[in-house]
C-alpha cells in the first residue's frame, strides 16, 4: 500500500472553486483547508488517517491529486467523486427565473462525494440544534483536542477516529462545548460505525439506516450525510429553522413557508432537489423576521 501517490484528474468545465468551498461550511475547520486553486482534507479511512490535496489552475484541462497516509489509495480512488465530477446534472434546466438565472450564473458548480461516512456523521451531527458559529467553535476544538495530524500533509488535522470517539463518556465531552445530547449521538454514531464491517465501503441505504436507528441521529442528519458523502443531488433535509423560507423565497417569493411548502415546491424538480437548495442558497435571503438564534456555552470554567 502507497503511503503517497498522485494522479492527474480531467476536469472538463467544473468549477472546482465552488464545488469543494461546498465542504467548508464551518469557518476555522481544521480538517480542511480551502483557497483559490488549492483543496486539503484531512480525514478518517478504513485503512487509518489520510488527507487529500487538490491543486487546479482556472482554466485548465486537469488537476493534480495527491494522497498521503494509509488511506491515500482509497482517497485517490474516489477523486473524481470528491471534485463533482460524477455529478449528473442531465435533465436540469430550470425555465423559470430567477431559478433559472441561477442556474445560469452557477451551472458549472457540482455536488461532491466524499466517501468518509465517520468524519461525515461527526461533523454533522456537531452541528445540531447550535448556530453555525457554535458548531464551528466545537468542531474545531473537537478535532484539535482528540484528532491527529496526518504526515506529508501538515496543515491539516484529521478527525478523531470512532474507535478513540466510542470510548468517550458524553459528560467528557462539555469540554469542547458538546452537551450530552450531541454526545451521545455523536458516540453511538461512532459505535455504529465500528460495526459496520467496512464504513465506507457499505451500501448508502444500509448504512444510513444503521446511522438513522442511533438515537439523536434523525431526518436532518440522515439526508445531510446522503448528499455529504454519497454526493445525493435529490436529498432535502427536513427540520432546518432557515431552510424552508430561504427555497420558499427563492421560488415563490414567500417569506415564510415550513417544510410541507418547501417539499411541495422542491417537487417538480426531482431527482434534483438538493440542488436547487443549493441554488437558493445562493440567492438574497427573505427579509429576517425572527430573532437570532441565541449562543450558548457549556464548557466547564
Amino acid at each position: 500500500m502507497r503511503v503517497t501517490a498522485e494522479v492527474a484528474v480531467p476536469v472538463g468545465d467544473v468549477d472546482l472553486g465552488a464545488t469543494l468551498a461546498g465542504l467548508a461550511w464551518l469557518a476555522g475547520d481544521p480538517t480542511l483547508r480551502c483557497v483559490p486553486g488549492r483543496f486539503e482534507r484531512a480525514t478518517v479511512t478504513p485503512e487509518g488517517t489520510a488527507a487529500v490535496e487538490v491543486a487546479w489552475r482556472d482554466g485548465a484541462a486537469e488537476a493534480r491529486v495527491r494522497a498521503h497516509g494509509p488511506g491515500a489509495d482509497r482517497l485517490l480512488d474516489g477523486a473524481p467523486g470528491l471534485l463533482g465530477l460524477e455529478d449528473d446534472v442531465t435533465g436540469f434546466d430550470p425555465a423559470d427565473p430567477p431559478l433559472r438565472d441561477l442556474w445560469r450564473r452557477h451551472r458549472r458548480e457540482r455536488i461532491p462525494r466524499t466517501g468518509t461516512v465517520w468524519h461525515d456523521v461527526a461533523w454533522l451531527v456537531v452541528q445540531q440544534r447550535v448556530t453555525r458559529q457554535d458548531a464551528a467553535a466545537q468542531w474545531r476544538r473537537l478535532v484539535t483536542g482528540l484528532g491527529a495530524p496526518v504526515p506529508g500533509l501538515p496543515s491539516v488535522t484529521a478527525p478523531p477516529t470512532p474507535d478513540r470517539v466510542a470510548r468517550l463518556d458524553p459528560a467528557g465531552l462539555h469540554r469542547w462545548g458538546i452537551e450530552r445530547r450531541r454526545g451521545e449521538a455523536l458516540i453511538g454514531a461512532a459505535r455504529a460505525c465500528l460495526r459496520l464491517h467496512a464504513q465506507d465501503d457499505a451500501d448508502p441505504a444500509t448504512v444510513l439506516a444503521v446511522l438513522g436507528g442511533v438515537r439523536g441521529i434523525g431526518p436532518w442528519t440522515t439526508a445531510s450525510l446522503a448528499t455529504c458523502t454519497w454526493g445525493d443531488a435529490d436529498a432535502v433535509p427536513p427540520g432546518d429553522a432557515g431552510l424552508p423560507a430561504r427555497v420558499a423565497w427563492t421560488l415563490a417569493r414567500e417569506e415564510r413557508a415550513d417544510d410541507a411548502r418547501m417539499l411541495e415546491l422542491l417537487e417538480p424538480h426531482r431527482p434534483h432537489r438538493q440542488r436547487v437548495v443549493r441554488l437558493a442558497l445562493h440567492a438574497p435571503p427573505p427579509p429576517r423576521r425572527a430573532p437570532r438564534g441565541r449562543r450558548h456555552d457549556i464548557r466547564p470554567r
